[in-house]
């Protein structure tokens, strides 16, 4: 299938004055009587058509059986991820909408659908891994998946070897930018260990074990969407809150600060899908070897095509504003994804993927929709207060964190919709070894009343290290608990582990994963700023 060719979206289609423009450009093709050709359905949903699983499973299998040396092959593409996908950026989202779109066309080629569309799974819904994705090729537990890492190196050497060779400057240029899995393909081998899982942990949870857990259970709680979708800016700078899609990076390889979509329903999905003993290649870069996170990133991309119909409907803008800002975000290049041949993409511009006409899709109703198209209610301007850190390191005999004074006028519950609601932002100092480790965030008033678990943290998508912030929303329970009170409200503000509960064979690769985390030191908390209107 060749690439469809889309008019490219400019700063006046998307943020011109005109009605007319903004709705074409901007609102989905069915709410202007022109319908995409292709719906991505809720995979519980009774009204998806039973072909859906059928096309996608028959692809896969196609997909699994060519030979390393293609780049459609199923770990060729799952390459892809750790090859180039952000985190942690405002290019997130838009990144991750091409590598499904991509995969999309490939799957609907292989698969003989030419009506197939990726399914999604509406986690809020449905808080637990829908039985139909442990059946045959759909669980990367099941064969003819890649068994274990030994044969994985075996089978892909030659190819990893090739696929180095192949790259352009540009591309080299990208890979040392980004630095891991790195430069050559020695470098690769030696991070590659790290993230793959062999059977049968390729998937931590199964059949009879498929619920989220409870950390993950409140990240995804519509509470949580909402305060996702209230967000009322594109991306934030330095200093700011960082906006519905994490803030701006100077590059797609950089991280930055997380908005709440990514610190919370995003990361913990994966941290969650490693089961009791956070071992899975879902809590990878590698993550897009399991079927499931394609159904994971269609919520997340269906959440921005809602965030973009509430901001049109309040006359806000969908895009980074500033003329130079547009620029740097449109014009960010992406060089590793394939088209349905093998094939190089000739749309290599983030901008090209900011509609979702680009690859002529819609998706069925999901949670979040009653947030479309909300009060017009003027963004606030928000009020930053930093902890002070009384315990950096996590895990030691009291738990990391600190006191952040809050103004008592700050925490009064407002009388009508306000976004952002109340969140803390939590900054770790990260290390490459930290990949999957989770984290629950507690807060509580000093002197009295129980610690609340307001989120969690996964450590997910830092192949880089450093300091990393996660944005986790405050329950209202806060708010509601100040009401009346004068000056200052401490918060005590607390990062503790989230305890592994099972073991795995200690012959798997995932042990020598497990045991080179354990060997490495627990991350510090180097800052916690808490956001209220």
């Amino acid at each position: 299938m060749s690439e469809k060719r889309q008019p490219r979206l400019t700063r006046r289609s998307i943020l011109g004055t005109g009605a007319a423009v903004l709705a074409a450009n901007v609102l989905p093709r069915s709410a202007l009587g022109a319908g995409p050709r292709f719906r991505r359905w809720e995979i519980t949903d009774p009204a998806m058509p039973p072909r859906v699983l059928d096309s996608y499973k028959r692809g896969i299998r196609k997909m699994l059986e060519l030979p390393p040396t293609d780049a459609r092959n199923w770990y060729r593409n799952a390459l892809v991820h750790p090859f180039d996908c952000p985190h942690g950026n405002w290019w997130f989202l838009v990144w991750h909408r091409a590598y499904l779109g991509w995969l999309e066309v490939t799957l609907r080629d292989l698969s003989g659908d030419q009506e197939f569309a990726l399914p999604y799974w509406d986690w809020t819904k449905t808080p637990r891994v829908p039985a139909a994705m442990f059946v045959d090729v759909l669980d990367p537990n099941n064969s003819p998946y890649v068994a274990t890492f030994d044969q994985f190196k075996t089978q892909f050497t030659p190819a990893i070897a090739a696929l180095y060779a192949s790259f352009t400057p540009d591309q080299n240029a990208a890979q040392a930018q980004r630095g891991f899995p790195g430069s050559t393909p020695d470098d690769f081998w030696g991070n590659a260990q790290q993230m793959f899982f062999d059977q049968p942990d390729a998937r931590g949870l199964t059949a009879s074990n498929p619920d989220l857990d409870p950390f993950t259970q409140t990240t995804v709680a519509i509470s949580t969407i909402r305060a996702a979708i209230q967000t009322p800016t594109f991306a934030g700078g330095p200093g700011q809150a960082a906006g519905f899609q994490s803030a701006q990076a100077p590059n797609h390889s950089a991280s930055s600060n997380k908005g709440i979509l990514e610190s919370q329903p995003h990361d913990n999905v994966h941290g969650a899908m490693g089961g009791p003993a956070g071992a899975a290649f879902m809590v990878s870069l590698m993550s897009s070897v399991d079927p499931i996170f394609f159904l994971h990133h269609g919520n997340l991309d269906r959440l921005w095509d809602v965030w973009t119909r509430r901001q049109t409907a309040l006359g806000r803008p969908t895009l980074p504003q500033q003329g130079a800002d547009l620029t740097a975000w449109s014009d960010e290049q992406f060089l590793f994804f394939n088209n349905a041949q093998g094939q190089p993409v000739t749309k290599t511009k983030a901008g090209e993927y900011a509609s979702m006409s680009v690859f002529d899709y819609d998706y069925s109703p999901g949670s979040g929709e009653e947030f479309v198209p909300g009060p017009a209610v003027a963004a606030a301007t928000t009020q930053a207060f930093t902890a002070q850190i009384t315990t950096a390191a996590i895990g030691g005999a009291l738990p990391a964190g600190g006191v952040v004074q809050v103004p008592a006028s700050a925490l009064k519950l407002p009388a009508v919709e306000a976004p952002p609601a109340l969140v803390a932002e939590v900054t770790l100092n990260l290390g490459h070894k930290d990949e999957g480790r989770r984290f629950n965030v507690l807060v509580s008033r000093p002197g009295g009343g129980p610690q609340v678990s307001a989120g969690a943290i996964t450590v997910f998508g830092h192949p880089h290290g450093g300091p990393t912030t996660f944005v986790v929303p405050l329950p209202e329970s806060v708010r509601a608990a100040a009401a009346g009170a004068g000056g200052n409200v401490p918060l005590d503000v607390r990062v503790v582990p989230i305890a592994r509960t099972a073991a795995v064979s200690p012959a798997s690769s995932t042990a020598k994963v497990h045991a080179a985390q354990a060997a490495a030191a627990l991350p510090l908390v180097a800052g916690i700023t808490v956001r209220a209107n």
